[in-house]
């Protein structure tokens, strides 16, 4: 408020008047105005649903200031015929303070910071404010007043904000982080984990990490498995992986399974019920092809050779010479194989018995073995219930005959039938002796069915054992590579029954025949 004060004084013989002008409480205006005093408008809290229309404050300090300088001229005024002679009371000026306040967006040191009426709001928050640039109103995500930018953890996800576009949120885009790596963020601007479509292609983003998965074979967020290469993408056709091939649908980019497909160089290759590539004598479309290593395309107008043994491949790659006559019997005759029965729902021996297989990394089985039961004078059911009451001594987890396949118990968990280690790897059944030759070779193509269905189920595909290796085994290649038993079986109950009925030999290579055969209706 400014006041003005009169006084007489005497010059000559003339009264005159001199007035002051003095500026009372401007330190008081300076830091409170009052509504009657200053007209102001005031800035509303910016609001994280509405937009917050910015209007700057009128700042008290220079509206004490203007008052001053009016005043100041008024009193000059007034005072222009004053007698300069007569010395004045000394008037010293009372300046005012700088108490400009910080409103909107403010550059220090680099960092922008929203103020509001001089100050920052506390927290972490995203809202809707005035656009750093000027233009309208936009979302930022603050921390203290400080707008942030790069890779921010934010509602239990991860949001990219660019720097370089007025710190706006990215949304559907492949960005690089301050820290160097890469992240793919989705329409909603949360960054992408599983299976995602960007730029024409697949991808997989790892879910704890969130980076892109390189050369790796990986289930979906919807459990289907796909396979990425080197740079990411979905793979198609045929690919390398872990030591062999596999092909991927082009349409639906999954592994194809027992399958004959063409690859994108225009060679054709069989693919077996893991989906891997095909090599060896292989059963197809109730047919034997023999597909040749290291190339894997099908041998056709040629003799080859196979665990020890020569066939002829047709023009069209079936194998029409060279397979024992027993197996011809069976083709030639249709004689098929019995449905699989689950005696007890498969569990007649006690599954607290044993627990998953000891000798395997999974759990899982991952050989077969052929016994046979040595008692000519039994029957299926006779041996069956033999082992339901003497399980503690031993027990197989399935019999055969020539009219059925009775599994007694479930091949998750180990049987004892040939003694350790094999017991800790192996599913294993019994043949039981049958005494003509129809029997014998109905008896023949059961057990390589059930062997092939074994195998299929656990997703090893059949190799005959060779130097200790492979998935297909007889009771006497246990005797050989492993021990713990000293059986020969089937061999003499095989030899004597070939013989006998057929003229001929039957070994396990012969049996490999029947199991490739079977595998192949997987």
């Amino acid at each position: 408020m400014i006041k003005k004060h009169f006084k007489l004084y005497k010059s000559g013989k003339k009264w005159c008047v001199m007035a002051f002008a003095t500026v009372a409480s401007i330190v008081g205006l300076a830091t409170v105005a009052n509504a009657d005093d200053v007209n102001t408008t005031t800035t509303s809290n910016a609001q994280t649903t509405q937009v917050a229309e910015e209007t700057p404050a009128t700042s008290t300090s220079d509206a004490a200031s203007s008052a001053v300088q009016s005043n100041s001229v008024d009193a000059a005024e007034q005072t222009t015929n004053v007698d300069t002679n007569v010395a004045s009371p000394a008037v010293t000026p009372v300046q005012p303070q700088d108490t400009q306040q910080k409103n909107g967006w403010v550059n220090e040191n680099n960092n922008w910071t929203y103020y509001q009426n001089g100050e920052v709001t506390s927290g972490r928050d995203y809202t809707y404010l005035p656009t750093i640039n000027g233009e309208g109103n936009s979302w930022y995500l603050v921390d203290n007043g400080v707008v942030q930018s790069g890779v921010q953890q934010w509602a239990g996800s991860y949001y990219d904000f660019d720097a370089n576009n007025n710190y706006q949120r990215v949304d559907n885009n492949y960005v690089q982080s301050q820290w160097g790596m890469w992240y793919l963020f989705g329409n909603d601007g949360r960054i992408q984990t599983g299976v995602q479509q960007w730029a024409g292609s697949y991808y997989y983003f790892d879910p704890s990490t969130y980076l892109r998965v390189d050369n790796d074979y990986r289930q979906s967020q919807w459990g289907d498995w796909y396979l990425f290469g080197n740079d990411g993408r979905i793979q198609t056709g045929v690919q390398k992986w872990y030591d062999t091939y596999y092909y991927f649908d082009p349409s639906t980019y999954l592994r194809v399974d027992n399958d004959y497909r063409q690859s994108q160089w225009g060679d054709w290759y069989m693919f077996g019920p893991d989906g891997r590539i095909v090599s060896g004598l292989y059963g197809w479309k109730e047919s034997l092809y023999y597909f040749t290593p290291y190339l894997y395309t099908k041998a056709t107008n040629q003799w080859v050779s196979a665990n020890g043994k020569s066939y002829w491949a047709s023009g069209s790659g079936i194998i029409t010479s060279g397979l024992n006559s027993i197996n011809n019997y069976i083709l030639n005759n249709n004689l098929g194989h019995a449905n699989i029965t689950f005696y007890d729902n498969g569990q007649a021996i006690p599954l607290n018995i044993t627990g998953k297989y000891s000798g395997t990394g999974n759990g899982l089985p991952n050989i077969v073995i052929v016994h046979e039961t040595a008692n000519p004078n039994d029957s299926i059911w006779g041996e069956i219930n033999y082992e339901k009451n003497h399980y503690n001594d031993a027990f197989v987890h399935a019999f055969v005959d020539n009219n059925n396949i009775i599994q007694i118990s479930n091949t998750d968990h180990e049987a004892w039938g040939a003694g350790y280690p094999a017991n800790g790897r192996a599913v294993q059944f019994e043949q039981v002796e049958v005494h003509n030759a129809d029997a014998f070779a109905r008896e023949l193509s059961n057990a390589a069915y059930y062997t092939a269905y074994i195998m299929h189920k656990y997703g090893f595909a059949p190799s005959l054992v060779s130097n200790g290796n492979g998935t297909l085994w007889s009771h006497h290649n246990v005797s050989q590579y492993l021990g713990g038993t000293d059986h020969t079986d089937p061999d003499g109950y095989w030899y004597t029954n070939a013989h006998n009925f057929y003229g001929t030999d039957y070994t396990m290579r012969d049996f490999y025949e029947l199991v490739s055969l079977y595998y192949g209706e997987f």
